[in-house]
């Protein structure tokens, strides 16, 4: 992972902790133990890098937190 790629997930996890820390139900939607994958609508590259590792991982608790425009939907993570 580039030293881009890295800056523009460490802003989206400060975006998506704000949102989170204001939206407690969705605190509460995410299963315990489960790594969370940051996907955005408006970066396809960022998008699948972490799609990639997440691929790779050995949890079997993944939540994707897909961001588009000020919007987080959060989903099950589904390997292909």
């Amino acid at each position: 992972m580039t030293k881009e790629l890295i800056q523009k997930n460490i802003k989206l996890s400060a975006e998506l902790d704000q949102y989170i820390s204001g939206n407690p139900s969705v605190f509460r939607g995410i299963p315990a133990g489960a790594n969370i994958i940051i996907t955005s609508a408006g970066d396809s590259v960022l998008s699948a890098a972490n799609i990639s590792i997440a691929k790779s991982s050995r949890s079997s608790k993944l939540v994707e937190a897909h961001k588009s425009g000020g919007k987080w939907v959060f989903s099950t993570f589904k390997r292909a």
